[in-house]
């Protein structure tokens, strides 16, 4: 048996719902990662190379590399102000 939500008048499978909001969690899960991108890299004069944000779940997961710790720290603490309560993890390499 398949189970309906009425929406406006229209009754919808429920599955195509989930279906609907795990796509605009990933939307926005994509739009703040791109934030993050363009913050870090704007904040750090693109001190960050090859920088990648990934967004999951409740976890921001920051990638790349960059000459200092000083700049490693700068863009997690960025990530941190952009993340509203993520857990941040801070994988970019100092070399």
């Amino acid at each position: 048996m398949v189970g309906l939500l009425r929406e406006t008048g229209i009754q919808t499978p429920l599955g195509h719902r989930i279906d609907h909001l795990g796509e605009v969690a990933r939307l926005e899960a994509d739009r703040l990662a791109a934030s993050i991108e363009r913050a870090v890299s704007r904040e750090t004069a693109g001190g960050v190379r090859d920088l990648r944000v990934e967004v999951q779940d409740d976890e921001v997961l920051l990638t790349g590399h960059c000459a200092t710790y000083y700049t490693k720290q700068v863009a997690q603490h960025i990530a941190m102000r952009y993340s509203r309560g993520c857990d941040v993890i801070n994988a970019i390499d100092v070399a």
